[in-house]
């Protein structure tokens, strides 16, 4: 699960837990009304028997103390996550200034010009190139007759397959290829740059490298830069 949906559900309990406190308020309310109502119209030879009021009297007290465990347990939950997201904020400040490795299929679109590293597994035939923009949307696509097995690049220009110009931005690259033998080709993607900033983006926090936004999950490996040796 993702922060962002972790966040969300979150939301959605404590919302829960104010609903339910706002209903049961609005119930005690209509009960006492009821009640007040039926005492003062009873007939003071045959007085209403109050063992049901009590039983519900009973009843909405438990009722009520569910909800403040409830929120109680909200509340912390809140406090944990509030906590990991500033450990994790103070994780990622040690990074600044830092080159960031990450298994990522990422680039960012700058001028015209984007370039992705990657490794096949094996050589391949016909292997197609697709990329996709951060709503998921396929904005390029290209087939060649074969592929390498090793470390290589990939570029691309920015022009969509329609022979527009693409937005800068940051973008996706899935390749597909398969062996003489028809099997799948292993593809690994490898994203690297120096980290410029902390941010939250959807609720997570994430490390900026450039313009792409990477999450702690994402990043295997973290170097730091070499120094300038200081003039005698």
């Amino acid at each position: 699960m993702t922060m962002t949906e972790i966040t969300s559900a979150n939301q959605s309990q404590n919302g829960g837990a104010t609903t339910a406190q706002k209903n049961l308020a609005n119930n005690f309310d209509d009960f006492l009304t009821l009640l007040t109502t039926q005492l003062t119209n009873q007939d003071p030879l045959n007085p209403t028997d109050t063992t049901e009021f009590t039983n519900q009297l009973v009843n909405f007290t438990n009722v009520e103390q569910a909800i403040a465990t409830n929120q109680n347990l909200e509340t912390l939950v809140q406090l944990q996550q509030m906590s990991q997201q500033n450990m994790m904020s103070a994780t990622m400040i040690n990074y600044l200034g830092k080159s960031i490795g990450t298994n990522l299929n990422v680039a960012a679109l700058e001028g015209g010009e984007a370039s992705w590293n990657l490794s096949l597994g094996s050589s391949a035939g016909e292997t197609t190139y697709e990329i996709y923009d951060q709503n998921g949307t396929r904005v390029f696509s290209e087939t060649k007759d074969s592929a390498a097995a090793g470390a290589q690049q990939y570029h691309w220009d920015g022009t969509k397959s329609s022979g527009a110009a693409a937005s800068d931005g940051v973008y996706y690259l899935v390749v597909n290829g398969k062996t003489a033998g028809g099997s799948k080709v292993q593809v690994d993607y490898s994203f690297e740059g120096i980290a410029t900033s902390v941010e939250t983006l959807n609720g997570e926090t994430v490390l900026k490298i450039g313009k792409v936004p990477v999450g702690l999950d994402y990043i295997n490996s973290v170097t730091q830069q070499n120094l300038n040796e200081p003039s005698a």
